[in-house]
Formats: C-alpha cells, structure tokens, sequence
C-alpha cells in the first residue's frame, strides 16, 4: 500500500511538471500551416541580393508591431524586410543584418523589441512538417548532414537547403538501403568518371520503372556528401542548366531537375523533382540554413 508521503509528493511533482509545461506552451507561438506557407512565400519573393530571408525572423517583427496580430500586411511587411539589409551606396544588398540589429533598425519601442525575441523563439518549433520537432532521428539526421553542407556552399554554391532536400529525399531520411549499408545518400550513380567502390542495386526512376544500376559506395556520409557538391561541380550539365547561377533554393531545385538529375515523374508523365525537392525544404525549414550560411 503506498505511503501518504508518497502520494503527496508524486501530486506535487505532477503539479509542477504539469505547471513548467503549461508555463512552456504559454511561450509557444504557432501559426497554422497556411500561415506559415504565407511567410515563406513573401520571404523568398522579397530576398535579394541572393540572400535568403529568414520567415521566423519577419514573422516575429511582424507580430511584435501588430501587437500579436500576425496576418500579413505589404506596407509593414517591406519595412521589416528592408530593416533586414545593409545596402551599398548603389542601393544593392550586401549583407543580411542580424535580428537584433534589424529590429533596432525600425525604431521599435522596448515593448515592441521584448515581443519580437518572444515571438522568435515562439516560433522556432514552427514546421509544416508538424512531427518533426519530436523525432529526434530526424533533427540528427539533418544537423548531420547541415555540417558538411555549409562546406559544400563555400566550396561550389550548392545551397544547403538543396544538400538536405536532396539526401532527405534520395536517402529517405538515411534509412535506404543504399545509405544505410553504403553511405550514399544521394543515389549518385558509378560511371566511367567514378574509381571508388560500387555496388549494383534496384532503383525506382519514373512512377512505375524499376531498373538495376551500379551506385558509388562510400567509406562514411561525409565522403557521400563532400563527393555530392564535388560530382556537381564538375558535371557540365549542371552549369549548363543555371545551378551556380541560381541564387534561392527554388531556382536550384528546378535546375537541378532541368539538367535530369532525376527522372523522376507523376502518373501524368511530369517532371517532378523540382516540386519535391522544394516541398522538402518547404515543410522542414531548411531553407533557414541557408540564411545561417549566408548571414
């Protein structure tokens, strides 16, 4: 028979938790999938300079001067965007301001500035891919793989947006076979041009083709995603296509598909890996690396 004390003290420790987790979500800010898109949207339309805007970052701003209203607004909206970058003396965007300095930038009240950091870190667990923020398998998987891809930006441009969609979506989530037992994420295939390992495997092109093809086998993920930026790099089609010359995430994710990367169509016969690859970083956030990088 348990001991009063006992229970006494597990009702106290479930008060307290129950009140830190109460106290937690109170903090949280969510906006709805729809909202969320919307903030996307407008922060790729209005980043220049090819610099990507941070969504969260204008979100934030955006809700501090509405006093919690986050619905979007032209007028506030473009001031909060141009509060985010440093200019030249010919009006072009050099650099991306930090979000501090920005919101300094708009003359906000101290009010103002104390809800715009609350709303930030609100909002930092906002994904339209809503299960992610509890599958830490995941959240590994893409810090994993961010660390090597801000090298590969530095080194060839490949955003590193681009480098977790495509080992997201290639790998699926680093669980293929070809990942997991042969470290390449992204189905990068053993040619004439390849002198490592390889290993023969099944590979699904189109909505309903499955054909056998010789893939490149590496030593560790990292090699899979150093050869990843390397192999595109030095494969003309991809510069042929715009893909160093494309400054946002869409734009790479479309030259990526127009130089055949993948082959990949819908029942109706459409090229569909620009579309995936953009849902990708769409519904992960992933597109907020590249703000990192580039800040």
């Amino acid at each position: 028979m348990l001991s009063v004390t006992f229970i006494i003290t597990l009702m106290v420790t479930i008060v307290f938790i129950t009140a830190e987790y109460l106290n937690k979500s109170s903090k949280e800010t969510i906006l709805s999938n729809e909202e969320i898109i919307k903030y996307i949207n407008i922060s790729d339309d209005l980043s220049a300079g090819g610099i990507q805007l941070n969504w969260q970052e204008i979100a934030a701003v955006n809700g501090a001067i509405a006093d919690g209203n986050f619905e979007i607004n032209g007028e506030n909206i473009n001031n909060i965007v141009n509060s985010f970058y440093n200019k030249d003396a010919s009006g072009n965007v050099v650099e991306l301001k930090k979000f501090k300095a920005a919101i300094k930038a708009l003359n906000l009240s101290s009010e103002q500035e104390e809800k715009a950091n609350e709303y930030l870190e609100g909002l930092k667990n906002n994904y339209i891919h809503r299960e992610l923020i509890m599958d830490n398998s995941k959240l590994q998987f893409i810090d994993k793989v961010s660390e090597v891809a801000y090298d590969n930006y530095k080194s060839y441009g490949i955003l590193p947006s681009i480098t977790i969609a495509q080992a997201i979506l290639e790998s699926g989530w680093g669980e293929s076979t070809l990942s997991s037992k042969y470290n390449n994420l992204f189905g990068i295939k053993a040619d004439e041009r390849w002198s490592g390992d390889s290993i023969d495997l099944e590979t699904k092109e189109n909505y309903d083709d499955v054909i056998v093809g010789a893939f490149r086998s590496y030593g560790d993920i990292k090699s899979s995603i150093k050869d990843h930026g390397k192999f595109l790099y030095e494969n003309e089609r991809y510069s042929a296509n715009g893909l160093f010359q494309a400054k946002g995430y869409k734009e790479q994710a479309q030259a990526l598909e127009n130089a055949g990367y993948s082959t990949a169509k819908d029942e109706e016969g459409n090229l569909i890996y620009g579309d995936k690859l953009i849902r990708v970083i769409q519904e992960n956030n992933l597109m907020l690396y590249d703000t990192k990088v580039q800040r």
